[in-house]
């Protein structure tokens, strides 16, 4: 049995203040009460709330205060629903005003016309400024809640019907829930044993008359009606998570009869409790979020429902604008001394050897063309990756007369000629199926790759052999083998990427690595470019590397994809895996796959996943293969608005840094905004994943390159965000000022990101000024120093100055290419053994000064 402290809500504070913040979604009654003030505000939906006799209809918007100690229970409507709750110890208030914590208010928003909402506006905001600086968490966050409780309590006491208690009616209310705790614990542990009035009227000593009225009174429905609530949610969690007999969950659940459960389903479910099951079991699993071994339904939390829309409401009682609400007096202080002598070790520039872009078709464009040029030329890459290599709009693939398979290389020669003349390596990724000799017809993109098997094994293994043959014969045998062959992407998101199974694709890999290898051993072939999340979950990495071995094939090297995200809900993609399987077109589902809820994982993530791989391949392997990652950025989703600011390119320099000597390449994912896996973008800068938007126009991300490959060929220091390195007498020191995404964006929730509005998801720093000392340096030198913010290098942030216009002209794309690039500045310094600088780098900020040696 319960013991009585259990039915309250324990509310306890971390943040040093006497409150507790929540949000759930409502799914079942909950009768309780507690020793604090509570405010909740409707965010989404609609409930039903109950105090003593009185029950309210709240929707969205509506508000209502819940005195202490006043009994009051909380139910669903027909519509799902999400709901904050402020819960404040009333006491810390009575230090500063005597008696409040027995004061009782009346405080019902939905009670009063529109006109008379201001003073519950005022409520709101302060609601919203509690949230805010909770998830913020910034240095002295407590002091601003505090603040706001305190003039939240004043508002109350000057703006809303209150009444002090008298001392007596005070100890009566304390008597009373005390006596109600036992009799809604007995009745609670009691009800699904056939409960009797008179058992609890027994077990608390009391009349059976007074006990009846007494329930009546203080829960505003009948002992028989509480039971039965109990009773029917209990019912309803055998149902959809059972296959239990209806006489079995009538029994279960304490009903005396099938009769009596099917006589109360058809009061509040308009259905008997079969056709219940029947059209509500799996969404209910998903509704209630039900794990295997629960028995009764439960609130969702705040991480478990869909909050962005909700939080976009709240959010607009913000009346400041919070993005400027760092103090550009306040910094965090950091200090680097360095040795320049410091032999330091070799910089391999690992990064520069793998970008990547969308599909093969893309590549002969005249605009993508341009950009790769200019990529080149600027921060020159190694190799590049890409989809499609072997897709119907290359036209690889033809029927001759004779009905035989008949190649066509004109649009991959016209392609890899391009790759040659700006100094950049094919990385070749394998796919997809060309239709001339698909198994089946499922596609991915909007493009419609296809993601079958070939019909026939070895149409596909001759496809591949004359590919190889034909660039052999075009580029050179030494040149091919300096080449990458990648089999197939992501072949373990079943019927996303590949339909036929593992074992299927296994057998793919084998015939396809057979196949290049018998041009030549040194061909590179490697594989399997599965994602992170299945490499971590599973054996479909390990299984993939025993095949390896057992087959006798030899692993070049292994490729994976990392994003540091993963859908919240793998139900939902599981269902839309469903319909994909029942024959529904994935190319036309793609877009509510990618529009799902994501959450994030920390901000180490890369890193913390290379490890993982180096310890995969340590485990299943007796040699080292080469590690590349073919995928990589901040977001999978090609509409993630992040994508456009300075934090990814923050995020760029930090992973980078932080992975050398872990990886042989991390292809960010991708080079350009010309790329079409769903319709092209519409705005100029709609999140897409290039480093240079559509226009042509680059991105802070860009620079994030551009600035790395300007450091020297030796690391001589490193820290958690700052590297220094030299070439012979130059210096180079960068360093920069990361902001990870605060809590409710990892978990979700988006509605503080808006088109023109993109910097108030991260946790909150403040401006980090970084002293440098670094001895050993004489000579005459040309110091350059390179800034890259907000206001120097983002071209988003100079868009949203100049009225984040769209379908710009090309006077106006020619101005934003020209205020859309880091601060330079120049000075020349006769340094006599100490070089010593400060920089003050804001928040999502880069800097690196060059100091050049001149004769």
């Amino acid at each position: 049995m319960r013991g009585i402290e259990s039915l309250y809500e324990l509310v306890k504070s971390d943040v040093g203040v006497p409150i507790k913040v929540f949000i759930h979604s409502v799914n079942k009654l909950k009768m309780h009460w507690h020793k604090h003030l509570e405010i909740l505000l409707v965010l989404q939906g609609s409930i039903n709330i109950r105090i003593g006799d009185d029950q309210y209809l709240l929707k969205e918007n509506d508000l209502i205060l819940i005195n202490n100690n006043e009994i009051h229970n909380t139910t669903k409507t027909h519509e799902d629903n999400i709901v904050l709750a402020l819960q404040i110890d009333t006491k810390h208030y009575d230090r500063y005003f005597n008696g409040f914590s027995k004061r009782i208010f009346d405080c019902k928003s939905f009670m009063f016309e529109e006109e008379e909402q201001g003073r519950f506006d005022i409520i709101r905001n302060h609601l919203a400024k509690i949230i805010w600086n909770l998830n913020k968490r910034k240095q002295g966050h407590s002091l601003k809640i505090a603040s706001e409780l305190f003039l939240l309590a004043e508002h109350l006491l000057n703006n809303f019907h209150n009444e002090l208690l008298a001392e007596d009616r005070v100890e009566a209310i304390s008597d009373d829930i005390h006596r109600l705790s036992s009799i809604i614990s007995y009745i609670d542990d009691n009800f699904d044993k056939g409960v009797t009035l008179q058992d609890v009227a027994n077990n608390q000593n009391l009349n059976n008359y007074y006990l009846s009225h007494y329930i009546k009174k203080s829960l505003g429905m009948t002992f028989r009606e509480y039971l039965n609530t109990l009773r029917l949610e209990k019912a309803v969690v055998l149902l959809v998570r059972t296959d239990k007999t209806i006489t079995d969950v009538a029994f279960e659940s304490g009903f005396p009869s099938t009769k009596s459960l099917n006589s109360l389903f058809r009061n509040v479910y308009n259905c008997t409790p079969s056709q219940f099951r029947k059209e509500n079991k799996n969404r209910a699993n998903k509704l209630y979020n039900l794990s295997a071994d629960e028995e009764n339904l439960k609130d969702r939390t705040y991480l478990d429902v869909d909050r962005t829309e909700a939080f976009s409401k709240l959010y607009t009682y913000l009346d400041y604008d919070l993005s400027q609400e760092n103090n550009i007096y306040l910094h965090t202080k950091e200090t680097i001394d360095i040795d320049v002598h410091c032999k330091g070790i070799n910089n391999n520039f690992y990064w520069k050897k793998l970008i990547t872009f969308g599909r093969a078709a893309e590549g002969l464009r005249r605009n993508w063309q341009n950009q790769l040029k200019e990529l080149q030329s600027e921060i020159g890459f190694e190799y590049i990756r890409f989809h499609g290599i072997f897709s119907d709009e290359m036209m690889v693939c033809n029927i001759g007369d004779a009905g035989s398979i008949i190649y066509n290389w004109s649009y991959v020669d016209e392609l890899f000629d391009f790759f040659k003349e700006v100094n950049i390596k094919p990385f070749v990724e394998l796919g997809f199926m060309p239709s001339e000799i698909k198994k089946s017809n499922e596609t991915m993109f909007w493009w419609r790759a296809n993601i079958s098997g070939p019909r026939d094994i070895n149409l596909w293994t001759d496809l591949v052999k004359e590919f190889v043959k034909h660039c052999i014969n075009r580029y050179g045998l030494k040149e091919v083998e300096t080449w990458y062959f990648e089999v197939w992407n992501q072949p373990e998101l079943e019927n996303v990427f590949w339909v036929g199974g593992k074992e299927e694709y296994f057998e793919f890999y084998k015939e396809t690595t057979l196949a290049i290898k018998s041009i030549s051993k040194k061909l590179k072939v490697g594989g399997p470019a599965i994602t992170y999340e299945i490499m971590n979950k599973g054996t479909w990495f390990d299984d993939f590397l025993n095949y390896c071995n057992e087959n006798n094939l030899l692993l070049d090297f292994a490729s994976l994809h990392i994003y540091p995200e993963a859908f919240s809900s793998t139900e939902e993609v599981e269902d839309i895996m469903v319909r994909v399987k029942e024959g529904e077109d994935l190319s036309k589902l793609i877009s509510s796959l990618e529009a799902m809820k994501r959450i994030y994982h920390d901000k180490d993530h890369t890193y913390n996943t290379l490890k993982s791989i180096h310890d995969k391949l340590n485990q299943n392997l007796s040699y080292k293969p080469e590690i590349h990652i073919t995928e990589w950025s901040s977001s999978a989703y090609g509409r993630n608005l992040i994508h456009d600011t300075c934090f990814e390119a923050n995020f760029i320099i930090r992973n980078t840094l932080k992975s050398i000597g872990k990886v042989d390449s991390l292809g960010y994912w991708t080079f350009t905004d010309i790329m079409e896996e769903t319709k092209a973008g519409i705005s100029h800068f709609h999140g897409g994943f290039g480093l240079i938007n559509k226009d042509g126009i680059k991105k802070p991300s860009y620079f994030a390159y551009y600035l790395l490959s300007k450091l020297g060929e030796k690391i001589i220091e490193q820290g958690e965000e700052y590297i220094i390195t030299k070439s012979e007498e130059n210096i180079q020191i960068l360093a920069y000022n990361f902001a990870y995404f605060d809590e409710l964006f990892m978990n979700g929730d988006t509605s503080a990101l808006t088109n023109t509005e993109r910097y108030l998801v991260y946790e909150n720093k403040e401006t980090k000024k970084v002293e440098i000392n670094a001895t050993g340096i004489f000579g005459y030198y040309k110091v350059t120093r390179y800034e890259l913010n907000r206001e120097n290098g983002s071209s988003f942030d100079q868009w949203v100055k100049m009225g984040a216009p769209e379908n710009m002209t090309k006077a106006e794309v020619h101005y934003l290419k020209g205020k859309a690039n880091p601060k330079i500045s120049v000075e020349y310094l006769n340094i006599d053994g100490n070089y010593y600088n400060s920089l003050y780098i804001p928040v999502h900020g880069v800097e690196l000064i060059i100091l050049e040696k001149q004769i």
